[in-house]
């Protein structure tokens, strides 16, 4: 930051306190219940994302924010190593990035982005929810509705922080991105596109529309909902759909028959030991020392079976195994696949096994906690809660390894309380929110500076 970059923070930054933040983003809850309660009935499943990204970016023109389309262009980022296969088509659908800029003649602040998604996952039978998943209510201080946690809460608290200080009468004095994605619950291709996008962007490259750049942001801020704590650390993902094909027959002959049905659990528990090697001490990686079961083998998904009364042809398994951030992703999926199609020869040699690798291949990543940016919003964290944040290796993927692995800015997840997320009732705690957003307003103030609107 430019000396005299340093003194307009400085200048600025006393004269708004911590609890005027607090008060400001309290004032606000009626309008962040309203803008979350708009983006949880836009239903959003990834690959069907344009309802909740045409709500998002009305949200962005009313802040005065001029949202650009990034298209969700896969031949694109196909060359990327961050590139999964994707589960869905394009069909013309693009992300959206906007920029708060300072006014002209402002000493450039520091700069940060807060980058978030909009695509859901299915909700499951609708009538095992309590209300309709895509009717937002509130009840107990909770909004509840398909997507209210994960991560439309978050994105609206980093929206609530910006309009706090317009509220206030301030303004940012540094660059100030808001990015929606969609793809990110099945491959992140999504905050793929936009980076390739950006990292694209410079004098006399013409692709895009916008000025906007990468280098423009000093930091990367994920509001995932994870309970207020700075991410250190997140799991690999893998996405594997395994095709078993036995020996259909008549039920009343099914010994000459071959059930890929039934050798698909022999397969499972197969893995589930392979998942007891993976989370033996010895085996860890150092940032999940501490964590319970920080390898998990998911069977998400099993289909097969023509007839009650027929061995069935062939059984399809949907597979999410995790794996730890020093492994390469190839290296992981080839020693599963093996594994796999050994379990399957010792159920029966004349079973045939068939691979595919639609969604996640995505490597894991430790984050640098201890960077000024992130040190900062831990500052933050504590000016507004009276203690530093708790730090945590997260079990899961999110889209914060696109920015560590491909660039060098600093990036972590920090987002509200949620309460099951991709599952039943679904549902995100407003007090939470507010915290979050409040710490978003103070970090503005601190790390980015800010000017009189």
């Amino acid at each position: 930051m430019t000396s005299a970059a340093a003194a307009t923070a400085a200048t600025a930054a006393p004269a708004i306190t911590t609890q005027a933040l607090a008060d400001a983003v309290a004032a606000l809850q009626p309008w962040m219940v309203d803008t979350l309660s708009a983006l949880v009935a836009a239903p959003s499943l990834s690959g069907a994302e344009q309802a909740a990204v045409d709500v998002f970016e009305q949200q962005l023109r009313d802040l005065g924010l001029a949202p650009e389309r990034i298209a969700q262009d896969s031949a694109a980022i196909a060359g990327s190593p961050l590139f999964s296969c994707p589960c869905t088509p394009d069909n013309g659908r693009h992300n959206l990035l906007a920029r708060h800029l300072p006014p002209e003649g402002t000493a450039g602040g520091r700069s940060v982005l807060f980058n978030g998604h909009l695509d859901v996952v299915p909700t499951g039978p609708e009538a095992l929810w309590s209300h309709p998943p895509f009717a937002p209510r509130v009840a107990d201080g909770w909004l509840y509705g398909r997507g209210a946690g994960d991560m439309k809460g978050g994105l609206v608290c980093a929206l609530a922080a910006y309009k706090a200080l317009q509220t206030l009468g301030w303004q940012p004095a540094g660059i100030v991105g808001f990015n929606a994605v969609v793809d990110e619950e099945n491959t992140g291709n999504g905050t793929l596109a936009v980076v390739n996008e950006l990292q694209a962007r410079g004098p006399g490259l013409t692709r895009a529309m916008a000025q906007a750049r990468l280098t423009d942001f000093d930091a990367v801020i994920i509001p995932e909902p994870f309970a207020e704590t700075l991410m250190s650390a997140q799991v690999g993902v893998l996405w594997l759909t395994v095709t078993l094909t036995g020996r259909p027959a008549h039920v009343g002959y099914m010994r000459s028959g071959l059930n890929p049905i039934e050798a698909a659990h022999a397969v499972l528990a197969d893995l589930r030991q392979l998942q007891a090697d993976w989370n033996a001490p010895e085996r860890r990686h150092p940032a999940f020392a501490d964590v319970g079961q920080p390898i998990n083998i998911n069977l998400g998904r099993l289909e097969g079976g023509e007839w009650h009364s027929s061995v069935p042809c062939t059984a399809t398994m949907g597979l999410r195994v995790g794996f730890y951030p020093d492994e390469d992703p190839d290296i992981v999926r080839t020693a599963v696949e093996a594994r796999i199609h050994a379990a399957a020869a010792a159920v029966n040699a004349d079973l045939r096994v068939a691979i595919s690798h639609e969604g996640f291949k995505a490597p894991g990543c430790v984050y640098d906690l201890d960077a000024p940016a992130m040190r900062a919003l831990a500052d933050a964290h504590q000016a507004v809660n009276g203690r530093a944040p708790d730090r945590f290796a997260s079990t899961a993927t999110t889209d914060g390894r696109h920015f560590r692995l491909l660039t060098d800015i600093p990036v972590t997840n920090y987002g509200p309380e949620a309460r099951h997320i991709h599952g039943l009732d679904e549902c995100v705690s407003l007090a939470s929110m507010q915290r979050v957003a409040t710490v978003m307003a103070r970090y503005l103030v601190d790390w980015c500076g800010v000017v009189a609107r």
